[in-house]
């Protein structure tokens, strides 16, 4: 199977150089208050007082400058319950959820004009969307743990706190199908604003703790691309990476029990696989790892690549918690250099959190050196 809509938008022959830690870096770099807020980075985008706007254009046009050529949008944790929690009608909502997009793609063209060599589509806006986890309290989308109907219990303190539904067949679908409609909703209230799906090359699903929503995140692109395509709206292109905190994936076979394997969420992610009326699943363009040490790639891409024939395109975003910027890099081509020849269609590498503009540099400086 080919994956044209990635390869349209990048080079098959090249390492593709995407952005890093978003969040933190508008932190640590530049002084924003936006740490356990229920908007995250997306704070930046709807500050009136303009700090956070001038600090969010700022943030990207440095990911650009240290090599980036993909910037994920401050749209993390934007879904209407998030900006609900924060007191905002869902009409406000959708201006805001707008306008990160409008600021990154003010970055790109203000780095074009500086920067005349560059093309306009050498630079690709990739609208960033977390899992269901990342818009609950506390955030859920590390652990996966998730209230009813979305999952079997809320996180407590007073109980072990579990992701499984185990043989509760029908607990697991009402997920499933709950959790398809919260990311259907959540990107159609993109497409409804012509400009800002215009400015949208593609579309990166983060942070996925859950094969369950897996399926369902297909699920829901399955209807979003019906209802472009009856519309005569442009379809855009998809990926799914997975957290793997300590190496593994967080949900488990039976409450309690062992956990799925990477190999397992791997392959939920591009099975053949139907909905209750019958058709086939959209299956991601790209898939891969994000929020994730470095140590523990090598292992994780190759389950992946077992699991896939390496076919989709590779995405990896490793966050850069306690690491620094070199070895982090070097940890990163390491593990790329490995799957050299296992058939993936292409890589988009960049990082996560902690990764700020020094480390796309320092990836982008021993790209250079590779060759």
């Amino acid at each position: 199977m080919s994956y044209p809509r990635l390869n349209a938008i990048y080079n098959q022959k090249d390492i593709n150089l995407a952005d890093g830690g978003l969040g933190l870096t508008l932190e640590a770099k530049f002084g924003l208050k936006i740490a356990h807020t229920p908007l995250w980075s997306t704070r930046a985008a709807v500050d009136d007082g303009g700090q956070g706007l001038q600090a969010l254009l700022q943030a990207h046009t440095e990911f650009l400058r240290a090599g980036a050529r993909s910037l994920l949008t401050a749209t993390y944790q934007a879904a209407y319950n998030t900006f609900e929690r924060e007191g905002y009608t869902r009409d406000r909502a959708l201006k805001l959820m707008s306008s990160a997009v409008t600021v990154a793609n003010k970055a790109r063209s203000q780095y074009q004009v500086e920067n005349p060599i560059i093309q306009p589509h050498d630079i690709r806006i990739v609208l960033s969307l977390c899992a269901f986890g990342g818009t609950v309290s506390p955030m859920q989308d590390y652990d996966g743990i998730y209230p009813p109907p979305y999952g079997p219990r809320a996180y407590t303190t007073s109980r072990e706190n579990i992701t499984s539904f185990g043989e509760d067949l029908v607990g697991r679908e009402k997920s499933i199908q709950a959790l398809a409609e919260f990311h259907t909703e959540r990107v159609l209230a993109f497409a409804d604003n012509d400009q800002t799906w215009d400015a949208i090359d593609a579309i990166a699903f983060e942070t996925l703790s859950l094969q369950r929503e897996v399926t369902a995140i297909r699920r829901a692109m399955t209807t979003v691309e019906e209802v472009l395509q009856k519309g005569g709206r442009c379809v855009k292109p998809w990926w799914i990476t997975a957290v793997f905190p300590d190496g593994r994936c967080r949900e488990t076979h039976a409450p309690g029990g062992d956990n799925i394997s990477a190999k397992d969420v791997a392959t939920a992610m591009i099975r053949q696989e139907a909905n209750d009326q019958g058709t086939q699943l959209a299956r991601p363009d790209g898939i891969g790892i994000n929020c994730t040490e470095v140590q523990f790639l090598p292992g994780l891409v190759e389950a992946f690549t077992q699991a896939t024939g390496g076919c989709p395109w590779l995405i990896l975003k490793p966050n850069g918690i306690a690491r620094e910027a070199e070895a982090w890099a070097a940890g990163l081509l390491e593990c790329i250099d490995k799957m050299k020849g296992s058939g993936w269609g292409g890589i988009v590498a960049g990082g996560c959190c902690a990764a700020t503009p020094d480390f796309i540099d320092s990836l982008r400086i021993q790209l250079v050196q590779m060759k």
